[in-house]
């Protein structure tokens, strides 16, 4: 693992709230102890965004329809994990006059995290995409990939 701590120090504390930055894409883990971890884009610098990052879940806690949560619920498992995805590419016109677009598709491998609490049957997945959408149409999306993601623990102010 080359960046970040290992999840698995996670295990056994209790997590008391989820919050979903609105600015980055990053989601905090506050804990009963006070402490407080990070899921994190790998490579994301926030002066020079590039291709958008969001983060994306499965899970109904560590998607908070609000942005932001109160849980109580104990870690039982953490891991980091290897997924793999369709990614692709559109070139060329979308819609309108022309040669039709071309497509190019691919299996992405990507690392996401993935969390287990004894309250709740489960594993709750988090994992961040990067995508770009048509000029003229924003609802079609040209470029979709996958980014890894880690955990990194946030060091308190006094």
């Amino acid at each position: 693992q080359a960046f970040g701590i290992d999840p698995a120090t996670l295990i056994g504390r209790t997590l008391t709230r989820v919050r979903r930055s609105r600015a980055h894409p990053s989601l905090t883990l506050h804990f009963a102890d006070g402490g407080a971890v990070q899921v994190r884009v790998v490579g994301y610098d926030p002066h020079f965004r590039g291709v958008p990052k969001t983060l994306e879940s499965d899970s109904h806690v560590l998607n908070p329809a609000s942005g932001a949560t109160d849980v109580r619920l104990t870690v039982k498992h953490a891991a980091m994990i290897t997924l793999a995805d369709k990614a692709f590419q559109v070139q060329g016109t979308v819609q309108g006059a022309g040669k039709p677009p071309r497509e190019s598709r691919w299996t992405q491998k990507h690392a996401a995290f993935a969390i287990k609490f004894i309250e709740e049957g489960g594993w709750h997945c988090i994992w961040a995409t990067l995508a770009e959408y048509d000029e003229k149409n924003r609802e079609t999306c040209v470029f979709r990939n996958f980014a890894d993601v880690y955990v990194d623990s946030l060091q308190s102010t006094p």
